[in-house]
């Protein structure tokens, strides 16, 4: 089975970041190292396709106007036939009070991450993660936070965005946030579900802790 549609996945993702470090007040210096963790990479493992149900519904169901944000979802498309996606019931969120709702609807993928979770296809890495996630509509991300250096790439829908102690803010298609190691952040979508490539330049081995305020 070809890998190709894969590789022009990771294409997309590193055109997307590219263009996204030459905008002013972007974090440059975090894309840079983003961008060069993820050409490294190389493909060959075995698909062990899994799509869960959160992604059968919403995957196909947004249009995007940005254009790099739409050659990213295209090729998330093309590719997802040879992606896991997974839901967070097998999680450490499967484990913390009241959050079956979430678990019920975000669902990831992920090209790159640590050998002790990674399957399939996925590259097992040190150095950086890479991930797509797919958050249904009327789903909370609470607080949490992370050692791991994070770039998130808002591909389709919106979302309203938390980050430490800032306000909410509602977020599109084609933006680039960057969470700091420990820094506190949320996500709440409304009436559209939100797709988004999140890439850990740091700490990639770290766990995810939920902050309960």
């Amino acid at each position: 089975m070809s890998l190709r549609p894969v590789q022009d996945l990771v294409d997309a993702a590193v055109r997307a970041l590219t263009v996204g470090a030459q905008r002013p007040f972007a974090p440059r210096d975090e894309l840079i190292r983003g961008i060069d963790l993820i050409r490294d990479l190389a493909f060959d493992g075995t698909p062990e396709p899994d799509n869960q149900p959160i992604v059968d519904r919403h995957l196909h169901e947004l249009e995007v106007n940005d254009p790099l944000a739409a050659a990213l979802l295209a090729a998330l498309r093309t590719a997802t036939h040879l992606l896991n996606w997974k839901d967070m019931h097998n999680s450490s969120y499967g484990e913390e009070p009241g959050m079956e709702h979430f678990c019920d609807n975000f669902s990831y993928t992920a090209l790159a991450e640590p050998r002790r979770w990674a399957k399939g296809i996925s590259v097992p890495s040190t150095k950086v993660g890479l991930t797509f996630t797919l958050q249904g509509p009327k789903t909370y991300y609470p607080d949490h936070a992370h050692k791991a250096v994070e770039i998130y790439y808002l591909i389709a829908g919106k979302g309203l965005w938390k980050r430490g102690g800032e306000p909410w803010v509602e977020r599109h298609p084609g933006e680039i946030i960057l969470h700091t190691a420990g820094m506190r952040h949320a996500m709440q979508t409304g009436d559209q579900p939100l797709i988004s490539m999140a890439v850990w330049i740091s700490d990639v081995d770290s766990p995810i802790a939920v902050v309960r305020t």
